[in-house]
């Protein structure tokens, strides 16, 4: 009994050592994570974007809440250390009728700097926070 007992509580503390770095994890941390500040409607927002996918949800930094774009039109320039700007203007929407959207206008800021370059965006993004 003794021996079941230490086994039970041996897998309970390797599964809590397990989860607890999982649920700390700040995801602006993460490999090709970006960081955003972003005004929706009237209201600051920093979301996490961590993802290179058309759509990927953005984490609210401030909260539990995600918001999931459903269009965009947004330029992100980059310009390598001594040469030229080169921006790359992108617009998509998911289709069909989604209601109850957001639009939300991200102000011109950098995304990256370094040795190589800087990385800038700016431009508009439509969508909502979750929960609904």
């Amino acid at each position: 009994m003794v021996r079941r007992f230490l086994v039970i509580a041996m897998f309970g503390a390797l599964a809590a050592a397990a989860i607890v770095p999982v649920a700390t994890a700040d995801p602006s941390n993460a490999k090709n994570s970006a960081v955003i500040h972003a005004v929706c409607g009237a209201q600051p927002v920093t979301v996490v974007i961590n993802g290179n996918g058309t759509f990927s949800p953005a984490h609210v930094v401030d909260g539990t809440s995600v918001f999931i774009p459903t269009a965009f039109d947004i330029t992100v320039t980059f310009t390598p250390t001594g040469g030229s700007p080169m921006p790359d203007h992108n617009t998509a929407a998911k289709a069909g009728p989604i209601q109850n959207t957001t639009k939300c206008s991200i102000p011109l800021q950098t995304l990256f700097s370094g040795p190589d370059g800087t990385a800038t965006i700016q431009g508009n993004v439509t969508g909502f926070f979750t929960p609904r």
